[in-house]
């Protein structure tokens, strides 16, 4: 793994977190996902039944992403969004169980990433 320094002192803040999101997407390359899709596992995992509007604005997205992103992992079979009222106007986000499975595999790979990023920085402080 490649050191999280500079030549000339430590990293910038951002630099961190683009290696960090490069590591990250690199780790969740195996299970299909780009990072804002795993996010939008994640979040569904620990707050189930919300609404689009919600989940936009929970990510920092516009709406228009939210629906094409929710619509990507709707075809893979990992969220459904039952609708809700009489009407059927209010739909309610929810991961299916293999959505649940892979929100657990998400889980996991972070963990992984946060112990190589740990190495990573041990590595720059010795």
């Amino acid at each position: 793994m490649k050191s999280f320094q500079r030549d000339h002192g430590t990293l910038s803040t951002l630099e961190t977190v683009l290696r960090l999101h490069g590591l990250f997407r690199h780790r969740l390359h195996p299970l299909g996902l780009s990072p804002l899709q795993a996010s939008m596992i994640l979040y569904l995992d620990r707050r189930p039944h919300c609404e689009m509007f919600e989940i936009a604005s929970a990510l920092c997205i516009s709406n228009l992403s939210a629906v094409e992103t929710v619509q990507r992992l709707q075809r893979h079979g990992w969220i459904r969004k039952p609708r809700v009222n009489a009407k059927r106007t209010l739909v309610k986000l929810q991961l299916t169980e293999p959505g649940r499975a892979l929100a657990q595999q998400v889980k996991e790979n972070i963990e992984v990433t946060d112990k190589l990023f740990a190495l990573a920085d041990n590595r720059t402080a010795a």
